[in-house]
């Protein structure tokens, strides 16, 4: 006979919570403590990865300080559903004062997500912005955890995780126009190769060609075509409608852009991109690599509609499409 599961109550966990905030505020320190709360964040994961999350949470903070519910799923035999919580505290930069945020965190098998879905309606915090990222994008396409789904509509997710681009781009378009607001860490990745080929055609000689470009190359190192290429592709056919574009491999590894027999390039070289321009001259633009937190912060900054992305993944999908019949 399975073990039985010990029932969970939100109001329980939010007296927990309240204890905490008592204890923090009798601690003896120099330092204040300061509660700070914009947002609900709700994460998904399945992974074993508590410190790499911690981290990860504890740099969003000084930006977007949030109520962090974690849901971290395990493969159990037996049913499990447990939770805890704490407080995560980090020094204000110039203040003499400790800012912290609240996290509940949850264990539980697949079996017990409905139940977190009832206590997690009761720990979003009123009147804030509720949003789900899911650390694990495979998650999207498991039937038991389309329960989670309605408890945000934001989601958050990086599609450089799925195993099958394509399938993976095609759930986010659906969700999109299901009425979902998507927010790929896989897209914010490509915000300085966006922004160099912008820069590039504020030249004036640049911007005369983009009615002659004809055909453009978005080249990965690796296999079949990635989100990262398909994206980049997508972006680019918006703008030059005349062109024929073909992406392939994933992980960007070039740009090329022709007209007739003129040539621009974007090539990465590592921790910079390098730009070609008309005049053969190279431009380094530097493209560090960026951490979840950093691709979360600019994520984060746009709550609203991000109608470039929104276009950009629709325009993915209907090419997708196209392939298929």
């Amino acid at each position: 006979m399975p073990a039985a599961v010990e029932e969970i109550r939100a109001e329980k966990l939010l007296k927990d919570l309240a204890n905490v905030w008592k204890e923090l505020s009798q601690t003896a320190t120099d330092y204040a403590v300061v509660r700070a709360c914009s947002m609900t964040l709700l994460v998904a994961t399945t992974s074993d990865d508590e410190q790499d999350l911690a981290g990860t949470l504890g740099d969003l903070m000084h930006s977007h300080p949030s109520r962090y519910v974690v849901l971290r799923l395990v493969e159990k035999r037996e049913p499990e559903f447990a939770a805890r919580v704490f407080a995560q505290c980090q020094l204000a930069f110039g203040r003499r004062q400790q800012l912290c945020c609240e996290q509940i965190e949850f264990t539980a098998t697949r079996d017990q997500i409905p139940d977190f879905y009832a206590v997690a309606l009761g720990l979003t915090v009123a009147d804030l912005p509720v949003l789900l990222w899911i650390r694990d994008a495979q998650l999207l396409f498991s039937p038991d955890f389309q329960t989670l789904l309605p408890l945000a509509r934001p989601l958050i997710i990086d599609s450089a995780q799925f195993v099958d681009a394509s399938a993976g781009l095609g759930e986010l378009a659906s969700r999109r126009r299901a009425g979902w607001r998507i927010k790929d860490l896989a897209w914010s990745r490509l915000t300085v190769w966006r922004e160099t080929i912008a820069q590039m055609f504020e030249t004036s000689a640049c911007h005369k060609l983009m009615s002659k470009i004809d055909r453009v190359e978005v080249k990965g190192r690796f296999g079949a075509a990635g989100t990262d290429v398909q994206y980049l592709a997508g972006w680019l056919g918006q703008r030059l409608p005349g062109a024929r574009i073909t992406a392939t491999g994933s992980g960007v590894h070039r740009i090329r852009l022709v007209a007739g027999g003129q040539r621009l390039e974007i090539n990465d070289a590592g921790e910079a991109l390098v730009a070609t321009g008309l005049d053969g001259l190279a431009t380094r633009v530097p493209d560090p690599a960026r951490s979840d937190a950093d691709l979360l912060e600019e994520e984060l900054s746009i709550l609203g509609p991000d109608p470039t992305y929104d276009a950009t993944l629709l325009a993915v999908a209907r090419n997708l499409n196209k392939h298929e019949l």
